[in-house]
């Protein structure tokens, strides 16, 4: 484990101690060896730390760094550092461990751009896999709403790639399938101890889904799609097509997203829900960005609201040991209630069900 830092800081020991945490501790349960190895290279660099800290103090300065770089990449950027990432180069990848020296050269040479993205941009991930756990909470959901269809919000969506997961088809370790099978978009996951899904329903209805968002992404702007591509580490295989397929999805089936601060934004939200449904918000790694009193401000308005119907409220959150947590949070009455139901892998590929 790592010590403990100001995750807010810019200061060059907070920033070094969070590259440090993540390579050491978010990096090595997810297989990305590059930016594990690049996390050491960043903490020890005092120019790599001071491009860093240009990020927001509400925002992961490794996500963004990295980031940053990966769509200069992607956008055609020739530089030596492409051999390091595996869909960039020509052939096969070099060692990750090597990659230090290319990423400090890139990262000098473009020094304005890398800080304008870091300073601009946001980590608006959409990890489609992380739909394997909402799939059996919203059924819980489902079910305790009397089967009512369901209204959905995401706080946090981005681009709201993951309200469209009951259109992909998942494959859990146990056999258990749900969804359409001709799906372009299969999510698999490894079932681990605890408690079967046998309990999914054959068909779960969703009669509304919106999102709420800082900045929602645009999804025909060929930019703000390379930036989402940008944030998909470059050493896991298959998400840049499983992406690439959700937004497919999500333009034949669009969902409103609104632009704004969910802390100020949900209320009004709520407000507009259909009467005879289930409402169900939820938010995947998303609170944590949240400042104490946006947070407290988006909590209070879910505990408001259920004075005159319940409020389902779905997170994932948390961190890497023993696994992120998925809870399902009841407002009834302005009375809340909070079950576990899971631990997970903070990018889907394994579920650890309890509820």
């Amino acid at each position: 484990m790592t010590e403990a830092f100001d995750r807010r800081s810019r200061a060059r020991e907070d920033l070094a101690a969070a590259f440090i945490h993540f390579g050491k501790v978010e990096c090595p349960p997810l297989d990305a060896r590059i930016y594990a190895a690049l996390c050491d290279s960043v903490a020890h660099d005092p120019d790599l730390l001071g491009l860093a800290a240009h990020a927001p103090p509400d925002q992961p300065p490794a996500n963004l760094l990295f980031g940053a770089v990966h769509y200069l990449l992607l956008g055609g950027e020739e530089h030596e550092l492409r051999a390091w990432y595996p869909e960039l180069g020509p052939g096969k990848a070099n060692s990750p461990e090597s990659a230090g020296p290319a990423f400090r050269d890139f990262c000098l040479a473009h020094q304005p751009r890398i800080k304008e993205l870091i300073e601009t941009r946001l980590t608006q991930t959409n990890v489609l896999q992380r739909t394997s756990a909402l799939l059996p909470s919203f059924a819980r959901v489902f079910d305790a709403g009397g089967r009512k269809p369901l209204s959905l919000l995401e706080i946090g969506a981005s681009a709201g790639l993951n309200l469209n997961w009951d259109r992909f088809h998942y494959a859990y370790s146990d056999g258990t399938r749900w969804g359409s099978p001709s799906s372009p978009v299969i999510i698999e996951c490894e079932l681990r101890e605890a408690g079967a899904l046998a309990f999914l329903p054959g068909e779960i209805p969703v009669a509304e889904r919106r999102g709420v968002d800082l900045n929602p992404v645009n999804l025909l702007d060929p930019d703000q799609v390379q930036w989402l591509q940008a944030l998909i580490w470059p050493d896991h295989k298959g998400r840049q097509e499983r992406l690439m397929a959700g937004i497919r999805i999500a333009n034949e089936n669009p969902a409103p997203l609104v632009e704004g601060d969910a802390s100020e934004k949900l209320a009004s939200l709520l407000a507009e829900a259909s009467p005879d449904t289930t409402l169900c918000v939820f938010g995947t790694f998303t609170l944590y960005q949240f400042p104490r009193d946006a947070l407290i401000a988006t909590l209070k308005a879910m505990q408001a609201a259920s004075a005159s119907r319940p409020i389902h409220f779905i997170s994932m959150e948390g961190a890497a040991d023993p696994g992120p947590e998925v809870k399902w949070t009841t407002y009834a009455d302005q009375e809340r209630t909070t079950t576990l139901l899971a631990r997970c892998c903070p990018h889907g590929r394994w579920l650890e069900w309890l509820g």
